[in-house]
């Protein structure tokens, strides 16, 4: 009678990993599809900003300012086509988005190959390169990058009188953004952080990188970093790892499953 007690239980625990083997495949599956039907990213979408510090230039403005000389003096080689001004108590600043066209496909689709962004700091009338943000495809496997601007942000999280910039960009592949990149990066006191994520179609290929100094950041900034992810997860541009939200309660600095 106990030999037949310990096969039924040995059998039991095997149907028990089995069932939820089947039920993490399928979990991944469904982020795999979620991923793979997720809505295109907006290029043209304003970034979310804070009122009384940020404004976005119209495009007169943006290329009367930025005309082909400026641009030229500060290392811009790219189509500039979105601009931003700030000031706060630091100084007066603009924040400049550009990318460069790789080609458009058939279905007109037009594809980029980098993305260039620039602080730009005003100090007696001159404009001073303050920080860049650099990215580009892997050639390989990816077909085009872009900055996600629905996920980007300009406020004063903490509310010390400094704005507090999150800027996003990723890539996408033939399979959409099942397998594509992600780049989240945060600021606060001329401190930067970012944090990298690969997706996959399968949950062992999902890996995200953490700088440990985003716990260092005011809880606020931390904050709107995790609800910037959720947003991504919802809409299926992003795959994170099994109870990431956990994970970064205990400052992990990798999430993979």
């Amino acid at each position: 009678m106990n030999k037949f007690l310990l096969v039924v239980t040995i059998l039991f625990i095997i149907s028990c990993g089995n069932k939820k083997k089947e039920a993490d495949e399928n979990t991944s599956k469904s982020d795999a599809t979620a991923a793979a039907n997720a809505l295109p990213i907006e290029k043209y979408s304003s970034i979310a900003i804070d009122t009384f510090l940020v404004r976005k230039l119209p495009k007169k403005e943006m290329n009367a300012k930025f005309n082909t000389n400026r641009q030229i003096q500060l290392g811009i080689s790219n189509d500039l086509y979105q601009a931003y001004s700030y000031n706060d108590k630091s100084g007066v600043y603009y924040f400049l988005l550009t990318d460069h066209v790789k080609n458009v496909t058939e279905k007109n689709d037009t594809l980029y190959d980098n993305v260039y962004a620039m602080s730009v700091r005003v100090d007696n009338n001159k404009f001073k390169k303050r920080s860049t943000i650099k990215g580009e495809i892997d050639n390989q496997w990816e077909t085009s990058i872009g900055f996600w601007n629905q996920y980007s942000q300009l406020f004063d999280y903490d509310g010390d009188g400094s704005v507090d910039p999150i800027v996003v960009y990723g890539t996408t592949t033939e399979n959409n953004y099942v397998d594509g990149r992600v780049r989240i990066l945060a600021y606060h006191n001329k401190r930067r952080i970012t944090i990298k994520h690969q997706n996959s179609e399968i949950a062992d290929g999902r890996i995200t990188k953490i700088n440990k100094k985003l716990y260092t950041f005011p809880a606020p900034i931390q904050e709107a970093v995790k609800e910037t992810m959720r947003k991504m997860v919802k809409n299926g541009h992003a795959v994170f790892a099994d109870d990431w939200e956990k994970s970064m309660e205990n400052q992990a600095v990798r999430l993979g499953n």
